[in-house]
């Protein structure tokens, strides 16, 4: 009866423990610290919340949101949303459509991933700075504090302090197309093309609003 007793209990026990929710494996991306007319997933962004790799971040008109990540920040601004992600120790969000910043991180810690490459820091320093997608084709991408590269398949853009890019990709009529199989034919390799603009609207707005709260006592960086 004893043996029964506990080969019954065992089951139960066993039972109950694949009933128990999986804890996700992933660290924590980051931690909210202010969300207006924002969300995470389907669920209203909360102060204090945590968020995890592979969740999707948004604002509606009007809203933001400003996450910790590690030593910095990420924020986007009204209209906007990414998709959270990691490989190995970067954490990377790509950006939907909007705009989306982040400061003090370095180059192995946080990227920007947008249709027309991907942007960090640059030389492994602390950086600012931000994206905004303009169109399918189209960002400006602007650097406040330290300078920042935008890489796409081995094409680079080195945006100084200070300065902002108008940025595009285009097909690049001089390159040869691919052989492609009969009656198939396939597109011209894109590049980017860029021009200086000055620093203005919602990158101006982003830029303020993260010195606000970067000086704030309540709110240290």
């Amino acid at each position: 009866m004893r043996f029964c007793g506990r080969c019954l209990l065992i089951a139960l026990i066993s039972t109950g423990m694949l009933n128990l929710p999986i804890q996700a494996a992933d660290k924590p991306f980051g931690t909210i610290a202010l969300a207006d007319q924002a969300h995470v997933g389907t669920a209203d962004a909360a102060t204090g919340a945590t968020v995890y790799p592979g969740d999707r971040v948004d604002t509606l008109a009007g809203g933001s949101l400003r996450l910790r990540v590690g030593t910095g920040q990420f924020y986007l601004l009204s209209s906007s949303a990414a998709n959270l992600s990691q490989a190995g120790d970067v954490l990377r969000a790509s950006v939907v459509h909007g705009t989306a910043g982040f400061s003090s991180l370095t180059a192995r810690e946080f990227e920007l991933e947008t249709p027309e490459g991907v942007i960090h820091a640059a030389n492994g320093l602390p950086a600012y700075g931000q994206v905004t997608i303009a169109g399918p084709k189209d960002l400006v991408v602007s650097a406040y504090r330290g300078d920042l590269i935008l890489e796409r398949d081995g094409q680079q853009l080195l945006v100084e302090a200070g300065k902002s890019y108008d940025v595009s990709l285009v097909a690049d009529a001089d390159a040869t197309p691919p052989q492609g199989q009969a009656g198939v034919h396939p597109g011209y390799h894109d590049h980017l093309v860029w021009k200086a603009i000055i620093i203005g609207g919602a990158a101006l707005t982003g830029y303020l609003l993260w010195r606000h709260f970067s000086e704030s006592q309540t709110n240290p960086n």
